[in-house]
């Protein structure tokens, strides 16, 4: 239809011609194709964009619960180097668990001036841990652990063992307590104890020998101060040869209390 007819006539009557053409037909198939369109873009960006999101988030949640443990290890580690009697520091949970656990050991024995083979300690130590997710970040030896969903472990906070002109001081936190806590928000850690120190003059061929869950991180931390056996991931042992090596250690009995 020439533009001139059509703009005679009245409303009504383009209405129904508008509606018997091609016209309105290319419009819905317009409208229907964009719509299409539209929609699935918005579920690829879904389908694609969720995980990513929720990775990044996740990972930004294990780094600020990497941080706090950091925070928290210097001050547990008052306690352990009898700096104070106890501490209290706030930790948040990521849809998680802040939880105690008794499932981490160190023997150590040497030669003494005699050349009898002594025990210097055998200990159970404990940790403190939280879970983001499949990761699990963790206060053990008073050094902070980060195990991730791979196995892979790294020493976000390195102990306090030293070794240091045939002195050797390793301080032995153990960790008691059977309370946790699950969910999200703010979770308050409470924790006291006295260290107590026992010195050991003039040994030789001291064995170290650690089991847990974080055993390579210490495999990692431990290959700078001592010569370390091929053993399981879950079994640390490792051999200092000096002769006349003074060893001082400092173990605290630290309770803790999750609320």
């Amino acid at each position: 239809m020439r533009p001139e007819y059509y703009n005679r006539m009245s409303s009504s009557n383009r209405s129904v011609y508008f509606l018997e053409s091609n016209d309105a037909v290319a419009e819905v198939l317009d409208f229907v194709t964009i719509l299409g369109i539209l929609m699935l873009a918005f579920s690829m960006i879904a389908l694609a964009g969720y995980p990513i999101l929720r990775s990044a988030q996740e990972t930004r949640y294990i780094e600020n619960t990497r941080q706090s443990f950091v925070v928290m290890a210097d001050n547990l580690n008052k306690i352990a180097l009898g700096q104070s009697p106890s501490q209290s520091v706030e930790l948040k949970i990521y849809s998680g668990t802040l939880s105690t656990s008794m499932d981490s050991s160190i023997n150590i024995t040497a030669k003494n001036s005699t050349g009898q083979m002594i025990t210097l300690v055998d200990q159970n130590m404990g940790n403190i841990q939280n879970s983001i997710g499949d990761t699990v970040v963790a206060y053990e030896g008073t050094g902070v652990w980060v195990k991730y969903p791979n196995g892979h472990i790294f020493n976000a906070y390195r102990p306090l063992i030293t070794n240091r002109s045939n002195i050797l001081v390793i301080p032995i936190v153990v960790i008691s307590g059977n309370t946790s806590v699950g969910g999200t928000g703010i979770a308050r850690l409470k924790a006291d104890g006295t260290p107590g120190i026992t010195s050991f003059s003039n040994v030789t061929n001291l064995t170290m020998t650690i089991s847990g869950n974080y055993v390579s991180g210490w495999k990692d931390y431990l290959g700078d101060i001592m010569d370390l056996d091929d053993t399981p991931d879950s079994k640390l042992v490792g051999h200092l040869n000096s002769t006349k090596l003074d060893v001082y250690i400092l173990r605290t009995a630290m309770y803790t209390e999750i609320e």
